[in-house]
């Protein structure tokens, strides 16, 4: 894993990051990390009480994969958009999610908000290394979910990339990406055999390499 990171993002995984991993495991990681979010003006919900085992959070709505179930074209390739710009305009604030696919987004009352912040691999990445996560996460969330077959997914994502990047145009995070590049074309072609035995997840490894590879 240690030499994959660095391949990556072209920095080392410290040795920190199995105390890291330990520490997210608490209730307090995560409603903390809502708490400074929202502290910064993210939508994020508010956290109402906190225990040594749960935690509880306001309502913020459904969430989008659910949505997206009922959603005709125009309204998911809008609100679809929207989130990719959103997701764009989070980072360039130098924050990061973790778990930016659309399960863990919400809409209520025309406000989209984010959820589940229990990851903690942001916490030893490089901040670009992140974002870069963030966004493939929420591209491969998108790619077959619901409605959105194969055609869509292959017209759509293109648009949902370049909304993002128009609100966080960073190099640095193409950069990432294309690094990525070798080993996920590697994955594919491995995969690409058995599509058969695999109702979504390879179609959508190969429809992410084929999306991903044509960043510019």
């Amino acid at each position: 894993m240690r030499w994959a990171v660095k391949r990556v993002t072209g920095q080392p995984l410290p040795m920190r990051t199995l105390a890291l991993s330990e520490a997210a495991g608490s209730m307090d990681f995560e409603a903390n990390r809502l708490k400074s979010l929202a502290t910064a003006g993210v939508s994020v919900p508010q956290v109402a009480l906190v225990t040594p085992e749960f935690f509880v959070l306001e309502y913020c709505g459904t969430v989008i994969a659910t949505l997206l179930e009922k959603w005709p074209p125009e309204t998911f390739r809008t609100e679809l958009t929207a989130l990719a710009r959103e997701l764009g305009e989070f980072h360039r604030a130098g924050h990061w999610h973790g778990g930016a696919q659309i399960k863990n987004l919400t809409l209520h009352d025309g406000r989209h908000f984010r959820i589940d912040f229990e990851e903690n691999f942001g916490e030893f990445l490089p901040l670009t290394a992140t974002q870069a996560a963030d966004l493939v996460l929420f591209l491969n969330s998108i790619s077959l979910a619901g409605p959105v077959n194969e055609a869509e997914s292959r017209r759509l994502l293109p648009e949902v990339i370049a909304a993002y990047f128009t609100a966080h145009p960073n190099p640095e995070i193409k950069a990432i990406i294309a690094r990525a590049m070798p080993m996920m074309r590697t994955l594919a072609g491995i995969a690409r055999p058995f599509q058969r035995f695999s109702r979504k997840g390879i179609r959508r490894v190969l429809i992410m390499v084929d999306i991903l590879g044509a960043i510019r």
